[in-house]
C-alpha cells in the first residue's frame, strides 16, 4: 500500500501531489486539528508514484536560478491608500497590478463567501484586492494548481503569490507535468508557520456568539495601533471594528504562541536565504534602527529579489514605488534563519482543547477573561473602600462624553 507520508511533518499539504494525480485518486481530509492531508483512494491508485516523485518537501528542493545572494530593498508603495490597506509596504499589489494590467492574473490568498482562507483567481483589481495584508491561518489550496497549469498553457501571465511551501509546490507540480513556467512569476513570504483552520473558524463562531453579530471580515494586521504594533480586528456586519477588546486579540495570541501550527511548519526547509521564489515580501522589521529616515509606521515592505525573473519585475514597478537598497545582514529575521520552535505546551493545549472546548483555551492560553477577572478583584478593592459607586460614576460620565 502506497503512503504519501509516515509522519504528520513530513507533508505541507501543498496539493502538488493531489494536483498530479492522473486518477484523481487522492484527496485533501482534515485531521482533528483542522490540517489538510492528502489520502490516498485505493481502489482507484494505479500505483504510478507520481504523487511522491512531486512532493517537494521530502525532498531537495532545487535553487540553481538564484542570484548567489539576493538583493535586499525596502519598498513603501507612492499611493498611501494602498498602504494603508496592506500589511507592509504594499509591494504586492505593486505587482500584482502590474500582472493585472498585462492582461495576466493573480493568484493568492483571500476569505470565501464563508469567511474560510482559500487560494482563489483574480483577474480584476477589486478581486485581487482580497488578497493583500497576511493570513495567519493555513490556507486551503483547492484547485488552484490545476487552474495555473490551464493559465500558463493558454499563454497568460500569471503571479502565484504564497507561503514557500506552497510555491515550492506548484513549482514542483508544473515541472512534472511539464508545463512551461516562462510567464509565471512565483512570490514566496517570509513565514512564521500557518495555524490552525479549525482554531480560527472556532475563533470567529465565539466572538460572533460573545457579541451577538456577524464577522463579515478580519484583519489579521491591521494598522490601527500603527504599523509596528501586532493588532488583530474583527470587522462586524454593522460596521463595529473591533481591535482593542481582549476579545478581539485571541486568534493573535494563539498565532504569536506558536502553540498550534501545522507540524510540518517546525521542520520548515524553507527557513533560510535559498528562496524557492523569484520574489519574496515581509515586513522589514527594525528599519526604525537600520533606516530610521524611511520609517514612518505607516508599513515598509522588505523584497528579497531572487532570480533574474524577480529582478524584472521589481523593475516593471519601479514608477509605483517609493525604494531603498537594503543589506541582508539588516534583515535577518527568525524564519530566514530557522524553523519556529513548537511550543511545549502543544500536546496539553490539543488535549485541553478535545476536552473542553475552544472558550476553555481561549482563556488558558490566550489570555481571554483575564480582563474581566482583573475587573472583578479592582471592584472588590474599591467597593471595600468605598469608592466603588464613585469611580462608576465618574466612568459613566466619562463614556458619555
Amino acid at each position: 500500500m502506497r503512503k504519501l507520508f509516515i509522519q504528520k511533518y513530513d507533508c505541507c499539504g501543498c496539493t502538488a501531489c493531489v494536483s498530479i494525480c492522473p486518477k484523481q485518486a487522492i484527496e485533501m481530509e482534515a485531521d482533528k486539528e483542522g490540517f489538510l492531508y492528502p489520502q490516498i483512494n485505493l481502489r482507484l491508485c494505479v500505483e504510478c508514484g507520481l504523487c511522491q516523485k512531486t512532493c517537494s518537501f521530502q525532498d531537495t528542493y532545487k535553487t540553481t536560478e538564484n542570484f548567489k545572494a539576493p538583493k535586499v530593498f525596502a519598498v513603501k508603495h507612492r499611493a498611501e491608500t494602498v498602504r494603508s490597506n496592506s500589511t507592509s509596504g504594499g509591494m504586492f499589489t505593486a505587482i500584482s497590478d502590474k500582472v493585472l494590467s498585462c492582461g495576466g492574473v493573480v493568484y493568492g490568498a483571500g476569505f470565501d463567501e464563508s469567511m474560510i482562507v482559500c487560494h482563489q483567481r483574480a483577474n480584476d483589481k477589486q478581486s485581487c484586492n482580497k488578497f493583500r495584508g497576511s493570513k495567519y491561518v493555513q490556507s486551503e489550496m483547492r484547485q488552484v494548481f490545476l487552474e495555473i497549469k490551464v493559465d500558463l498553457e493558454c499563454g497568460k501571465k500569471v503571479l502565484f503569490t504564497g507561503t514557500p511551501c506552497q510555491v515550492d509546490g506548484l513549482k514542483n507540480f508544473l515541472n512534472k507535468a511539464g508545463i512551461d513556467k516562462t510567464e509565471l512569476i512565483l512570490c514566496d513570504l517570509i513565514c512564521h508557520g500557518t495555524p490552525s483552520p479549525l482554531l480560527f473558524a472556532e475563533y470567529l463562531a465565539f466572538c460572533e456568539a460573545a457579541r451577538g453579530k456577524k464577522i463579515v471580515n478580519h484583519i489579521f494586521r491591521s494598522k490601527v495601533e500603527g504599523w509596528h504594533a501586532h493588532t488583530e480586528m474583527n470587522v462586524f456586519s454593522d460596521g463595529e471594528e473591533d481591535c482593542k477588546s481582549i476579545l478581539s486579540q485571541v486568534h493573535r495570541n494563539i498565532f504569536v504562541s506558536s502553540i498550534a501550527l501545522r507540524p510540518s511548519c517546525h521542520y520548515c526547509k524553507y527557513t533560510n536565504l535559498r528562496r524557492p521564489s523569484d520574489i519574496t515580501i515581509a515586513d522589514f522589521w527594525d528599519i526604525d534602527k537600520t533606516m530610521p529616515a524611511f520609517d514612518d509606521n505607516r508599513g515598509v515592505s522588505l523584497v528579497l529579489i531572487n532570480t533574474e525573473k524577480g529582478l524584472a519585475a521589481f523593475e516593471d514597478v519601479r514608477e509605483d514605488i517609493l525604494f531603498k537598497q537594503g543589506n541582508i545582514i539588516d534583515c535577518m529575521q527568525p524564519n530566514l534563519r530557522k524553523p519556529t520552535e513548537c511550543s511545549p505546551r502543544r500536546v496539553e493545549f490539543w488535549e485541553d482543547y478535545y476536552s473542553n472546548g475552544f472558550n476553555y483555551v481561549a482563556k488558558k492560553y490566550a489570555g481571554y477573561g483575564l480582563i474581566a477577572e482583573y475587573r472583578k478583584l479592582v471592584a472588590k478593592f474599591l467597593a471595600r473602600l468605598g469608592l466603588l459607586s464613585t469611580v462608576n460614576g465618574v466612568l459613566r460620565k466619562y463614556r458619555s462624553v
